[in-house]
């Protein structure tokens, strides 16, 4: 559960303000209607008409980002219980699944990337977690779980020990510019696919991936380790033609998020007595605010730090946020918070009133960290959807109290998750759970759906006997991956 810390939080939940998007964080019909809001413009961008059936937004979108609008409106299904757009995202999921059932349609074959892949794959996962009806699969003798599925293994089949000593390449076909590059988007998805499968079925085999791939990105330096002199940022990729030797240092939040989204899969499915309290060393974002001079938080709203603070984000980097809200919600879901090792409060986000005579705060846990930064940032991004003729169009530049200009399907879908994610997650199914609404389109209203699996006995037969042998020693590498890749928090402000 989030924690209400209204005396705690400065400026943007304390100074009055008047939004085009009215947000009450305290108040869950408030935060329902918000996101409905927006869910309404990210349809609308879709079909104004109703005529597009092809599951795609159109330019300047590419593939990837259609793929995330649909795990955002999954997701905003799940959490509030509004099914009026389930019939539309089945029908879009359905239209790009390919003859292979696995999100490769022929009329992508040659832009295809892995990361666009797997973002589609990760809005099936969702539905499988979450119980989302399976109408839109009727007749192809599949299910969500089974589509993912087909996707990892498409993906492993490609992991290539040929350069670098492992890692997925950015594209999948030699004539892709970028063939040459191994990059964290592709690997961080792929990491968090097979943790999530891995939760979901109970399978050694996912679990066993995970591992390959989340230590393959520590040493080849996607991830730096914790004994780093930057511990635990997470860069953009690599080249080939070095064999990894020179790491483009950028950094970006959707590959922090999809890392961190892993990992914290990868801890609940493999959790033991006695292995809890680490846990709460997980730093959410320390890559993101490892600079804090850079931007890469403001007014206490998250920011693309690697290009927001010049204004020159392009459309996919105006999405990431979207990913990033959805992992720090997702860690809020799946972690326990411990005290054992938090982290003091920075003098100046505190209450005054609450600052000792050292000049430090009472220490917060990992999770009222998360809290802290997803309500400023819900708050930030509700004043600017306060454009556009209806009003309600929603901008960039959380940090501002009015509408920065700017519009478009990434600020829609960062603004919609942030607010989301202000809204506890329900707990997600796995293979062997089950509830009376499982598979409906009923929803489950407020964070309720997930107790419910897509179909209770699906894929049980693949995870029975092949359980996790292994649990207590993945736990100690998941501990490993969590402190390199999130070790520093305490700096990002």
């Amino acid at each position: 559960m989030h924690l209400s810390k209204a005396s705690l939080v400065p400026g943007l939940l304390l100074v009055g303000h008047s939004l085009a998007i009215d947000l009450d964080l305290n108040d869950t019909q408030s935060i329902n209607d918000a996101a409905k809001t927006i869910a309404e413009s990210v349809v609308s961008r879709y079909s104004s008409n109703g005529t597009n059936t092809t599951g795609l937004f159109g330019q300047p979108c590419y593939f990837w980002e259609s793929g995330l609008a649909w795990d955002t409106l999954i997701h905003y299904w799940h959490q509030t219980g509004d099914d009026s757009y389930n019939d539309i995202i089945g029908q879009a999921l359905r239209s790009q699944l390919g003859d292979s059932r696995d999100f490769a349609p022929a009329d992508q074959a040659e832009t295809l990337g892995n990361d666009d892949q797997t973002t589609w794959a990760l809005a099936a996962m969702t539905a499988a977690e979450y119980g989302f009806p399976s109408d839109a699969l009727s007749g192809l003798d599949t299910t969500w779980e089974e589509i993912s599925t087909n996707v990892f293994d498409a993906q492993a089949a490609r992991w290539d020990e040929g350069s670098c000593n492992g890692g997925l390449r950015w594209q999948i076909f030699a004539f892709n510019a970028g063939y040459d590059y191994k990059n964290s988007r592709s690997n961080s998805n792929f990491y968090q696919l097979a943790a999530r499968l891995a939760r979901f079925t109970g399978n050694d085999t996912y679990s066993d991936w995970a591992e390959r791939v989340f230590m393959w990105s520590i040493e080849v330096g996607l991830i730096a380790d914790i004994n780093s002199t930057t511990p635990g940022a997470v860069y953009d990729g690599s080249s080939t033609s070095d064999n990894c030797s020179d790491i483009n240092n950028i950094q970006w939040t959707a590959d922090i998020a999809s890392y961190l989204a892993g990992e914290v899969y990868i801890w609940n499915h493999t959790q033991t007595a006695g292995n809890r309290g680490w846990i709460a060393t997980v730093g959410a974002l320390n890559a993101t605010f490892a600079n804090p001079e850079h931007g890469a938080v403001t007014n206490g709203t998250l920011t693309e730090v690697a290009c927001a603070p010049r204004g020159n984000c392009n459309t996919d980097q105006l999405a990431y946020r979207a990913i990033l809200g959805r992992s720090l919600a997702q860690t809020l879901a799946l972690t326990d918070d411990q005290n054992t090792f938090s982290y003091d409060r920075p003098v100046n986000i505190s209450n005054p009133a609450n600052v000792s005579d050292a000049g430090r705060v009472p220490a917060w846990s990992m999770h009222e960290r998360i809290d802290f930064l997803l309500r400023e940032s819900a708050m930030g991004a509700a004043m600017q959807c306060s454009g556009g003729e209806s009003g309600t169009t929603c901008g960039n530049t959380w940090g501002n109290s009015t509408w920065d200009g700017s519009e478009g399907l990434g600020q829609d879908l960062s603004a919609l998750n942030i607010i989301l994610a202000n809204i506890p997650v329900g707990e997600m199914a796995t293979v062997n759970s089950s509830a009376a609404n499982a598979g409906s389109s009923s929803g489950g209203a407020n964070g309720t759906a997930g107790n419910g699996g897509s179909a209770g006995d699906e894929g049980s037969e693949a995870a029975e006997g092949e359980a996790s042998t292994g649990a207590a020693g993945r736990v100690a590498v998941s501990t490993l991956g969590m402190l390199a890749v999130l070790g520093s928090l305490m700096v990002f402000l």
